[in-house]
């Protein structure tokens, strides 16, 4: 097997290449730096029947192909081969969602779930253990794992979206042209532009009521406010930040300053420590309510955007 052929097969093993590295050329893939993730052993050959020798964790050593699950590594000059289960790359490569994801301490999902990731969240892959990538937040400071199957690529995730904002496109210009006909009904209007997706949300929001809040949410079991937000905005389609401040202050999405241009499905940003950033979120359902993971109610419910709300409001974010 020719050099570059054994390394794309190592690569293919280690990180599902094909999906998140299509990118780049194959002159980029000649070597890359990994670092040992646990104490163990390098062999002499791609077996544990080798001569081996211990080496620690932290250590950084070149990857330069591979055999079989086995990858060969090089350190100081010396090269040797280590299972690819013990490497972390040292420049992590970054994943998508692809729809909801349980994460869980170990490569298995017998092993206690660390939590849930909704659609379109980024990650960033380290490693691979067998049909699970291990992957770690943005800071590096939590690493868990993840079916394989569950991680895309972010030119996938866009697509999906941009398809998804172009039928929302649609069926809002069908909309005003059957408004301009005359053939509206009186009564409150939906304000979203599009009455069958604003009906799907209030069903979903609707069917979560009562769901109780918890600081480590484990959707759809229980959620806390951006969790929310992020487990049901992912229902359609629609990838969201993690946390309520970087839900809040998404560029991606319309900044809406003023309560009486929401419409249906809006996100609502409130300061509710009065520290000039944006702490909770909500979604926003007409008729002056809005829909929340609540603390101090202890559950997700329904809640009225009176004075007290209004006074901590910032701003919406319109997906």
């Amino acid at each position: 097997m020719s050099k570059m052929k054994a390394l794309k097969r190592f690569l293919t093993v280690l990180m599902a290449a094909v999906l998140l590295m299509s990118a780049c050329a194959p002159a980029a893939l000649a070597s890359f730096q990994a670092k040992i993730n646990s104490s163990t052993k390098v062999y002499s050959v791609p077996s544990t029947s080798g001569r081996s020798v211990r080496v620690p964790k932290g250590l950084t050593v070149t990857v330069s192909g591979a055999s079989g699950s086995w990858a060969r590594v090089s350190y100081k000059g010396v090269t040797a081969y280590i299972p690819v289960s013990y490497l972390n790359l040292v420049n992590r490569l970054t994943a998508y969602t692809a729809k909801s994801t349980p994460v869980y301490k170990q490569a298995s999902s017998s092993s206690s779930r660390m939590g849930t990731l909704s659609i379109g969240t980024a990650v960033y892959v380290v490693g691979k253990s067998g049909s699970y990538y291990r992957i770690q937040n943005s800071s590096g400071s939590v690493t868990g794992y993840v079916n394989s199957s569950y991680l895309t690529s972010k030119a996938k995730i866009t697509a999906a979206y941009n398809a998804y904002k172009n039928s929302q496109k649609d069926k809002e210009d069908a909309s005003e042209n059957e408004s301009s006909t005359g053939s509206t009904t009186s009564g409150e209007t939906d304000s979203s532009g599009d009455g069958s997706t604003s009906s799907s949300l209030l069903s979903l929001l609707k069917s979560l009521y009562g769901k109780p809040y918890a600081e480590s949410a484990n959707p759809p079991s229980s959620f806390n406010c951006s969790v929310l937000v992020n487990y049901v905005m992912g229902k359609f389609g629609i990838p969201m930040k993690g946390t309520a401040a970087a839900q809040a202050n998404d560029s991606r999405y319309t900044k809406i300053t003023s309560l009486s241009d929401l419409k249906v499905g809006d996100i609502l940003c409130f300061d509710t420590d009065e520290d000039g950033n944006c702490d909770h979120t909500a979604i926003y359902i007409g008729g002056n309510k809005f829909v929340e993971a609540s603390q101090n109610a202890g559950k997700v419910h329904e809640n009225d955007l009176d004075s007290w709300y209004k006074a901590h409001f910032k701003w919406a974010r319109r997906p």
